[in-house]
């Protein structure tokens, strides 16, 4: 089995270089992040916390994306420069694109996201001395691409966002050893106002409003969800359910909530919004049924905002989620079971109270923006210093 080891962090949590012997840690770095797109997911709504984290603490970062997407104007708003591959002239074009901008760049760390951007990112090479660093945001069965043996024999460390991955990654073997790194969140503020003229805008009244945010793709669970709902009190005032974001199967999860009578006063489908904050503080509980999943950023995300979480028990999820404790965890593809959750924490406000307490609790202690970016400072020191754990 490939080695796992989780990242080492400093005691002094304040602190944010690692300082490690053999590197002057005190200086700022350029940081290269590459991703597939910038679309509207967990990888890449990690991507923009990490840079403009990275960014604040004095390190000059980009961003190089072979897909545009919604998240683009987001990182000009966050003042962090990024570039689209245009897809002109075939990969040969892409790649002479992607060249020009390493050059542009100079990086002295290219950190990948996802295998599939490995192919470009090891031009690198080619016109810098970067270390290449690769964090793999899902498991076996979320890749189409997990990169060749001489792509791997380029980079430097890879990382993984949580234990469950490294049972199931096959890699070639001159990935070496995976590093456990988990996502890491910043901390919401919670804004009374903001609730009630969402809730306003929405027709939640006094309802208990359950939130799911994940793309309809066909493995995040929404057609589990959707039956769930069978099982649950039909009384129009009990509970409402938004489901965020879009996907290719959004038009059969409509026409499956039609089928079973959920009309608009029970679920509504928000299709792509920019304000998720804005919901996930006006919501009552955060549900995340997936079939398969990583480590979710929408799980931290919405325990940032104090929700109580009802979520599968698959991958990375029981190394976030403690069952009833600051959640509650279900078999995924059990619509029973999940409904059972679901009747929990909309009829007992007193659990709600202390599943959220607690989540919020976790998200800013164990899942912190600050220790996700000391822990990746970590990596890229041993990778720069010669030190990483490759052999």
């Amino acid at each position: 089995m490939r080695a796992v080891r989780e990242a080492p962090v400093e005691a002094n949590g304040a602190a944010y270089r690692t300082g490690i012997a053999g590197v002057d840690s005190s200086g700022p770095r350029t940081i290269l992040h590459v991703v597939s797109s910038l679309g509207v997911g967990g990888m890449e709504r990690m991507l923009l916390q990490l840079s403009t984290a990275q960014q604040e603490a004095g390190h000059k970062v980009s961003v190089l994306a072979l897909r545009a997407g919604a998240l683009e104007q987001e990182a000009a708003d966050r003042s962090i420069r990024a570039k689209v591959l245009s897809g002109g002239r075939g990969r040969l074009g892409r790649s002479l694109e992607a060249l020009r901008y390493f050059r542009e760049e100079r990086p002295d760390v290219v950190h990948v996201h996802n295998p599939r951007s490995l192919q470009y990112a090891v031009l690198s090479k080619l016109v810098s001395r970067a270390v290449i660093v690769v964090t793999i945001h899902g498991d076996q069965d979320t890749h189409a691409r997990l990169g060749s043996s001489f792509e791997w024999g380029l980079t430097s460390a890879a990382v993984i966002v949580s234990h469950a991955a490294g049972k199931t990654l096959q890699l070639p073997s001159r990935a070496g050893p995976l590093t456990v790194v988990h996502n890491g969140i910043g901390a919401a503020a919670a804004n009374e106002r903001q609730r009630a003229d969402t809730r306003a805008e929405l027709s939640a009244g006094d309802s208990c409003v359950g939130i799911m945010v994940a793309r309809i793709d066909g493995r995040k669970g929404h057609a589990t969800l959707l039956k769930s709902l069978r099982h649950l009190d039909a009384r129009g005032s009990t509970l409402k359910l938004w489901i965020v974001c879009d996907g290719s199967q959004r038009a059969a999860a409509e026409s499956q909530a039609a089928q079973l009578d959920l009309g608009e006063e029970r679920v509504r489908f928000l299709g792509r919004r920019a304000d998720i904050d804005r919901l996930l503080n006006a919501a009552d509980f955060f549900v995340l049924p997936s079939d398969i999943e990583g480590l979710p950023m929408s799980i931290l995300e919405a325990m940032a905002h104090g929700l109580p979480i009802i979520a599968s028990n698959v991958g990375g999820v029981p190394e976030i989620i403690q069952h009833d404790m600051n959640g509650l965890l279900v078999p995924a593809g059990d619509d029973a079971a999940l409904a059972g959750a679901i009747r929990r924490v909309v009829t007992d406000v007193t659990l709600r109270s202390r599943l959220g307490d607690a989540a919020r609790e976790r998200a800013n202690t164990a899942f912190s923006l600050s220790t996700m970016v000391r822990k990746y400072d970590q990596v890229y020191d041993e990778a720069l210093a010669g030190r990483s754990t490759r052999r």
